[in-house]
């Protein structure tokens, strides 16, 4: 049986994806602050809060559609990272066909930003990580920049590993 999508359906997969992203971003920078954060009407802020790259707040906004439609989400997290002054708008998409039940799924997910920040955010990270991140072109005019997650997060964490640090004894 298959299930039709349909508002309710829309919004309780927009708010399992937003959580998911907010666990991993929690786990991948071993930040318990990162969170989802509530609507704010048309001075948005994005959807997950309390994430930073070299001490500038970064906007995320989260995306579970049918359709990619990158434009669109792009413009409304330019718009929203204007409302919290980041310049870093990020858009974290659902990727068709990789689920959300694991670490290495939630890191695989699509993650995509303007070619100019992407190009400021890769300036200021380690020359190796600059190295290993290999994005690919998107829209139509190939104005933004794909990589998943966890590269994402990588880059967050200035190429460091992702998740909590082990114990020492």
């Amino acid at each position: 049986m298959t299930r039709t999508r349909n508002r309710k359906t829309a919004k309780g997969n927009g708010t399992r994806m937003e959580t998911a992203v907010e666990t991993y971003l929690k786990w991948a920078l071993d930040d318990k602050r990162i969170q989802r954060l509530r609507l704010h009407g048309n001075k948005d802020v994005g959807d997950i809060g309390n994430v930073y790259f070299h001490g500038q707040p970064v906007c995320v906004e989260v995306k579970w559609t049918q359709t990619m439609n990158a434009p669109q989400h792009m413009r409304e997290a330019l718009v929203e990272a204007g409302n919290m002054d980041s310049p870093y708008p990020w858009v974290i998409q659902k990727k068709n066909g990789i689920g959300l039940t694991s670490t290495h799924r939630l890191g695989q997910q699509h993650a995509y930003t303007t070619t100019e920040v992407l190009e400021n955010m890769l300036t200021l990270s380690p020359p190796a990580l600059r190295a290993r991140i290999k994005p690919e072109p998107l829209g139509r005019n190939k104005t933004m920049r794909l990589i998943t997650l966890q590269d994402f997060a990588l880059i967050l964490n200035s190429g460091l590993p992702l998740g909590p640090k082990e114990k020492e004894w």
